[in-house]
């Protein structure tokens, strides 16, 4: 009896604040799955629906690819790291950003994924009322569904990285099958050319769209690490970001563009019905949103794991799954635009900040002293962060003009500023000796 509770205590505890054996290794064409299922989730399509309606079939794409690339680039990066250390998002953000400073980042990080677990509840409970009254012709009320898909989304993550990759390999497939029949349906239906010619409100900027599309995905970037520190190798970290970033999230976007403009439809639920899914909409809803938020609650357990570990990391994956749930109700849908490109300018310069401090101010290697010394706060760090989503705010405005896509303003700054930061550091106390 004590033999199976230890072995059922290690399968929900994954890591969280020490390196993954060099004896366990999982390949990047796995790993690369579940961050495939993600590019196939609802706000995926959300945001190939949105950007598509805004910016015309043409310049969307351009958004689509630019974004991805730029995604991907950001997510193969972090995914090294996480390769060539071995640790988790956290710990890695803990010896750039401080003690103190690192939970003050990781709570940031949790908050977001609650955003991102409500987006999903909220999107299948209203998908699934929909089409429960459609198919039984019954109306029940979408609450039971948020509900249920809470439930069983936060059930699939309390069992950690184990089960998700086993779940993202039935689930990857049975997607891809499903959204294949939706582009078909449109491509059978409608000419390209009409696509290309349907009018549009071009209410969004080029810049604006690329930074949606960056930061529809920049929190999985971000702790791309919980992931690929499973891995070995960098051809491991590249198929990690690129296949799923770059490759298959720009098909998602473009779809589920196509498929907005065909039918002039914004409302999800009624643009797959429209599009003769059928029953094969629940299902596509049903499996993309239980990963998602299974992702979304792994990575948000991970991180608060180590801001609270006397906690079980089970006990905090069951709580979020909760409090996600509430945020649901919360309409934070209506502002979903906002909400992601807001995710891409916050969290890119968290992600500069501890690329940069592995690979540039520590040469690639953390030393023993280094992992064993670390500050409360890093002002440095904290300085970086703040004036990075600064700037790119002001980018966004238009009272500078840097890259016109502000997520990368708030990256690379990040990434200048936390290094002369550094430096100045170093030399303060060199001259101080």
């Amino acid at each position: 009896m004590s033999q199976n509770k230890s072995n059922i205590e290690d399968l929900l505890e994954d890591y969280a604040t020490s390196p993954v054996p060099e004896g366990i290794a999982v390949g990047g064409l796995r790993i690369s799955m579940i961050n495939t299922a993600l590019t196939f989730s609802l706000p995926g399509l959300v945001t190939g629906v949105a950007i598509g309606t805004s910016l015309g079939l043409i310049d969307a794409l351009i958004a689509f690819v630019a974004g991805g690339l730029i995604l991907a680039l950001f997510g193969f990066i972090t995914g090294l790291v996480g390769v060539r250390n071995r640790l988790s998002s956290y710990m890695l953000i803990r010896l750039s950003f401080g003690e103190k400073g690192s939970q003050l980042v990781n709570i940031c990080i949790a908050f977001s994924m609650f955003g991102w677990f409500g987006v999903n509840v909220y999107l299948f409970g209203d998908a699934g009322a929909g089409l429960w009254a459609l198919f039984a012709e019954q109306a029940l009320p979408s609450w039971i569904f948020v509900l249920l898909g809470g439930v069983l989304m936060t059930a699939a993550a309390i069992v950690g990285f184990k089960s998700i990759q086993k779940l993202s390999a039935v689930v990857v497939p049975l997607q891809i099958i499903i959204f294949s029949v939706l582009v078909f349906n449109t491509l059978s239906h409608v000419d390209l050319g009409e696509l290309v010619a349907r009018p549009i409100v071009a209410n969004m900027s080029m810049g604006a769209a690329i930074s949606a599309v960056v930061g529809s995905f920049m929190v999985a970037a971000l702790v791309m690490p919980d992931f690929t520190r499973y891995g070995k190798t960098t051809a491991d970290a590249a198929m990690a970001s690129f296949i799923p970033y770059l490759f298959m999230a720009t098909i998602v976007y473009v779809g589920s563009a196509l498929a907005a403009l065909w039918l002039l439809e914004t409302d999800i639920l009624k643009l797959l019905v429209a599009a003769g899914l059928g029953s094969m909409a629940f299902i596509f809803i049903l499996f993309s949103s239980t990963i998602t938020n299974a992702v979304n609650l792994y990575g948000c357990s991970l991180s608060l794991a180590a801001v609270f570990p006397k906690l079980k990391e089970w006990h905090i994956t069951l709580a979020s799954g909760v409090l996600g749930t509430i945020v649901a109700f919360a309409g934070i849908l209506e502002h979903f635009i906002d909400f992601i490109f807001s995710l891409g300018v916050i969290f890119s310069p968290v992600a500069a900040i501890y690329v940069a401090d592995f690979f540039l101010v520590n040469r690639g290697h953390y030393a023993q002293r280094h992992c064993d010394s670390v500050p409360a706060i890093s002002w440095p760090a904290i300085s970086a962060w703040l004036l990075g989503i600064l700037v790119a705010f002001v980018s966004s405005e238009g009272a500078i003009r840097l890259t016109t896509i502000p997520a990368c303003d708030s990256f690379l700054s990040a990434v200048i500023i936390y290094v002369l930061l550094m430096a100045f550091k170093k030399h303060c106390r060199t001259v101080a000796a």
